[in-house]
């Protein structure tokens, strides 16, 4: 496995900043690993449903069409998820990590109030539908350290760049432009976060 240098442009920044890192749409767990390896001290939280979107994040979404095509796409074994972070976890005897299954939109916020998740220093919002990745904002920000990042890796204006503008405009936080070039792969490419002051 080859290091993701665009991801960890984001993850040098919150090296620092005290808390965890929650991801909003997990699938395969490319992610996952690659935020374990370059955060072995944070505990990493993914968040899915392994099926795809539901109705309501659907019709909620202004790439509605781009989440129709794709509607099939995420459908994915948790278990195979969960079995490939577990393996490169041991191989590099790194950090906790929990994978959450169902509509973070419950999850996630039943999380919270559980007393599970307690700080954040990272949310990566890759869920690419707006009312999970709007939903996910605003019950992770009064959790997130100051310095903490929200990032999306959209490169299109989709559900994702939606949520990120407008909780930008609600929280009064710049968004900033990674520069990174969309590119196809395995790895996600960061495209846009904000910086909680």
């Amino acid at each position: 496995m080859s290091l993701n240098l665009e991801l960890k442009t984001i993850t040098d920044q919150i090296k620092n900043v005290p808390g965890d890192i929650v991801e909003l749409g997990v699938h395969t767990g490319n992610n996952s690993v690659q935020f374990l390896w370059l955060c072995p001290d944070k505990k990493y939280f993914g968040f899915d449903t392994f099926s795809g979107y539901t109705e309501e994040d659907i019709e909620s979404s202004p790439n509605k069409e781009g989440l129709i095509d794709n509607k099939g796409r995420w459908n994915h074994d948790p278990q195979e998820t969960i079995s490939r972070i577990e393996k490169f976890k041991e191989d590099f005897d790194l950090g906790d990590f929990e994978i959450i299954v169902g509509d973070l939109k419950e999850t996630f916020p039943r999380h919270i109030n559980e007393n599970k998740v307690k700080k954040i220093s990272l949310l990566y919002v890759d869920c690419n539908a707006y009312l999970p990745a709007i939903k996910g904002i605003d019950a992770a920000y009064p959790l997130m350290s100051e310095g903490a990042i929200i990032c999306i890796d959209e490169h299109q204006v989709g559900g994702e760049t939606k949520a990120l503008n407008e909780a930008s405009e609600k929280y009064g936080l710049q968004v900033i432009e990674t520069g990174f070039k969309f590119e196809s792969g395995p790895n996600s490419n960061p495209s846009r976060y904000v910086v909680k002051k």
